[in-house]
C-alpha cells in the first residue's frame, strides 16, 4: 500500500494550481517591492536565471539534473520579509536609493538554490518527500499540456486572476514588473510541505499508528526556537529574524523579565505574516523600535503616533548609519512612503481598520505600555498546541490556518515548550512507511 501510495506522480498534484509569479535574477529590489505590493495575494515570487540559449533547450521539457535546461532555472524566492530585514540593515539605510536598485540576487543567500529545487513533472511523489527531506522548501514544476487541459475547468477563476494581476502590475513607466506567463512557451508551478501533506492526509491510515501518537512521543518538538524579548531592540535581533525566515519558521516574543524556572511564556510573534500587513516603511521601525513597538507598528503602520516617530528618529540618529542621518530621518521615511504605488485618497487618511485617536493622545511612555498590550492580545495570535497533542492534531491545525509551524506550550505553566514544524512531520510519516 504505502509503495503504490508513493508511486503517485507529482503532476497529479499540481492540478488547479496557478503558474508561478516569478522576475528576472536581474529586476531591482524596488520592482520585487512594488510586484509584492501590488499583489496582496502573493506572499512569495519566484526568481529564475536564464542564460544566454535557453529557449531551445527549455522545449525540450527535460528536467532531468544533466539536462540542458538548466541553463534556465529558478534560483530562489523573496517575500516582503527578506525585503524589510534587508532595506532595515545599515548599508540599505545609509543608501537606499542604491539599496533598492540592487538585484534581487542580493537577498537570497547561498543556499537559496537549496530551497527551491526543480522536479520532474513524471517524478513519484516518493522522489518529492526525497529532495524535501533534504532540505528542499518549493519545488518547482513544469504544468504539462495534459495538465492545462485536465485543469482548466478548476483554473478558470484562476484565468481571470492571472488577468487581473498582468493588467495591475506595472512600473512606474508603464512596463510589466511581474509576470505570470510562461518562460518561452512554458509554466511552472510549485509544491510545498502543504500541498504534500494534504495529499497524504487523504491516505492517513497508511501511516498508522504514528498520526494519533502525541508529537513528544515522536520527538518531533524542536526546543531550539529563536527567542527575543519584548523590550529588547529589534535591529540586535535582526539576523535572527531573518534565519527564521529562511527557515520558513518564526522568531517567539516573550517577557524576560517574567521568567518560570528557566522557562518564558509566549506573547507573539515575528513572522512572515507580521510583515504582510504592512509596508516598507516597517524597515525604518525594524531598525529603531523595542521588539513591542515594533510589532505595535505593524499592526497599526498607517496610524502611528507622533510620540514613537520622534522615537524613532532620535534612536535613528543615534545609530553610525551616516553623520548627518539625524536631519536626513524624515527624509528616510518620506522616501520609503514615496514607493508606495496607492496613494493616501485611495484607502483614506484614517487606518481601514476604524479612527485610532486614542493612540496619539498618548506619551511614547504611555505608548510603551499600549504595545505591550497589543502583543498580548493580537487578532492574531500564534497558533499552539501541548507536547501531548496528536500528531493529527496538530497538522490539522496547521493545514487549517496555512501555517508551516506551531508553537508548542507546556500544560502546567503555559512557558513555551517549542516548535512543530510541517517539515518535521513530513519527514516522521516518510521514516515510518514500510517500503519492503
Amino acid at each position: 500500500m504505502a509503495i503504490a501510495l508513493l508511486s503517485h506522480e507529482v503532476s497529479g498534484l499540481t492540478l488547479g494550481k496557478p503558474s508561478l509569479a516569478w522576475l528576472a535574477a536581474s529586476a531591482s529590489v524596488r520592482v520585487a517591492l512594488i510586484a509584492l505590493k501590488q499583489n496582496v495575494c502573493i506572499s512569495e515570487i519566484s526568481v529564475w536565471d536564464c542564460a544566454p540559449g535557453a529557449v531551445d533547450h527549455q522545449k525540450k521539457n527535460d528536467f532531468s539534473e544533466h539536462s540542458p535546461c538548466r541553463t534556465c532555472r529558478c534560483v530562489g524566492k523573496i517575500c516582503l520579509q527578506m525585503i524589510i530585514c534587508y532595506l532595515a540593515t545599515d548599508d540599505s539605510l545609509s543608501n537606499l536609493s542604491a539599496a533598492l536598485n540592487a538585484p534581487i540576487t542580493a537577498l537570497l543567500e547561498n543556499n537559496a538554490t537549496i530551497h527551491v529545487q526543480h522536479i520532474d513533472p513524471g517524478a513519484s511523489l516518493l522522489e518529492a518527500l526525497v529532495a524535501i527531506g533534504r532540505g528542499a522548501q518549493n519545488l518547482v514544476v513544469q504544468i504539462t499540456d495534459s495538465l492545462e487541459k485536465h485543469g482548466h475547468s478548476l483554473r478558470s477563476n484562476i484565468s481571470l486572476h492571472k488577468r487581473l494581476l498582468t493588467r495591475k502590475v506595472l512600473s512606474q513607466n508603464g512596463r510589466k514588473v511581474l509576470s505570470q506567463n510562461a518562460h518561452h512557451g512554458l509554466n511552472y508551478c510549485w509544491l510545498t510541505h502543504e500541498d504534500l501533506l494534504r495529499f497524504l492526509l487523504g491516505h492517513i491510515n497508511v501511516f498508522s499508528p504514528l498520526p494519533l501518537m502525541s508529537i513528544k512521543e515522536l520527538g518531533i518538538i524542536d526546543s531550539d526556537v529563536v527567542i527575543v524579548g519584548i523590550d529588547e531592540e529589534t535591529s540586535s535581533n535582526l539576523e535572527a529574524i531573518k534565519f527564521a525566515c529562511s527557515n520558513q519558521t518564526a522568531v517567539a516574543v516573550v517577557d524576560k523579565s517574567k521568567s518560570i524556572n528557566g522557562s518564558f511564556q509566549l506573547l507573539s510573534e515575528i513572522s512572515r505574516a507580521t510583515f504582510q500587513s504592512c509596508d516598507e516603511t516597517a524597515a525604518v521601525a525594524l531598525a529603531s523600535c523595542s521588539v513591542g513597538s515594533f510589532l505595535a507598528y505593524v499592526q497599526d503602520w498607517r496610524s502611528t503616533p507622533h510620540m514613537l516617530m520622534e522615537s524613532m528618529s532620535e534612536k535613528l540618529a543615534r545609530m553610525s548609519v551616516s553623520s548627518n542621518l539625524r536631519e536626513q530621518n524624515l527624509d528616510v521615511v518620506q522616501l520609503l512612503h514615496d514607493l508606495e504605488i496607492s496613494s493616501d485618497d485611495e484607502f483614506g487618511v484614517v487606518s481601514p481598520t476604524g479612527p485610532h485617536e486614542v493612540l496619539h493622545r498618548h506619551t511614547f511612555a504611555q505608548f510603551h505600555g499600549i504595545a505591550h498590550a497589543i502583543v498580548g492580545r493580537s487578532h492574531s495570535d500564534p497558533l499552539c498546541c501541548r507536547p501531548s497533542s496528536s500528531m493529527i492534531a496538530v497538522l490539522m491545525q496547521a493545514l487549517a490556518h496555512r501555517e508551516l509551524y506551531v508553537w508548542v506550550t507546556n500544560e502546567e505553566d503555559n512557558t513555551l515548550a517549542g516548535i512543530v514544524t510541517l517539515e518535521a512531520i513530513l519527514k516522521v510519516l516518510l521514516d515510518g512507511l514500510d517500503l519492503t
